[in-house]
């Protein structure tokens, strides 16, 4: 009799231990894109980026995939079983990944990021103007690449307009801005970079953080990446 309770009383609880295991641990889909992007975790690093069963658009994935090993320029579809941790760090992730079975390995040709990616990414701050050093000047300029657009301060006035651009050139086109008053000293300044940029052409290039552009072999404004 009480070995048979004893029996009853084990399978119990093995049963259990079965099910407590069973409900922290899922299979899920996902698929894995070609490429890595920056991340920041304690530090500055690379994460892969992810869609789940719902995902409209990429997530960044600060885990690892315990059997997976990423390789840039093939895009994964992958079944990982999923694993809630206990007792998780407060910079730890809430779940544990290892990799059950790749579906799908599809290879992908990867974008090759170029100096114009690096320019649509920040702003540019005016730092030299017809060799003339602009040390507290607040004329900045961004770039819309889906749109063509670029946008920015003149002065104490907001500018906008179009652009074009050719592996070498930089034009822009359809230039207006804001009619604000401004001090004597702003309103040279904006005159003075409205008339350089004008609906005019450049040669361009990028080198060391600056965005230069050159007229007739001469460098007329410079300007340096700052965070958008």
């Amino acid at each position: 009799m009480i070995k048979s309770i004893n029996s009853r009383m084990i399978l119990t609880l093995v049963l259990m231990f079965g099910f407590s295991l069973a409900s922290k641990s899922e299979i899920i889909k996902m698929v894995i894109k070609e490429d890595l992007a920056s991340c920041t975790g304690v530090a500055p690093m690379t994460c892969m980026q992810v869609k789940y069963k719902n995902s409209k658009n990429w997530e960044l994935f600060y885990n690892q995939i315990s059997g997976f090993k990423h390789k840039p320029g093939y895009r994964y579809v992958i079944l990982v079983d999923r694993t809630k941790r206990k007792n998780v760090p407060a910079d730890a992730s809430l779940y544990e990944y290892k990799l059950k079975r790749i579906v799908q390995k599809t290879k992908v040709k990867v974008k090759t990021n170029t100096a114009w990616d690096y320019v649509l990414k920040h702003k540019w701050k005016l730092i030299q103007m017809n060799g003339v050093t602009q040390t507290t000047s607040p004329v900045y300029m961004t770039f819309d690449g889906e749109k063509k657009r670029v946008t920015g301060k003149s002065g104490c006035n907001n500018f906008f307009g179009g652009y074009d651009k050719s592996e070498e050139t930089l034009v822009f086109k359809q230039m207006a801005g804001t009619r604000m008053a401004c001090s004597e000293d702003l309103n040279k300044l904006e005159h003075q970079f409205l008339s350089l940029l004008g609906d005019k052409t450049f040669k361009f290039d990028v080198a060391d953080q600056t965005l230069n552009l050159y007229q007739n072999n001469k460098l007329v404004l410079m300007f340096g990446a700052a965070a958008l």
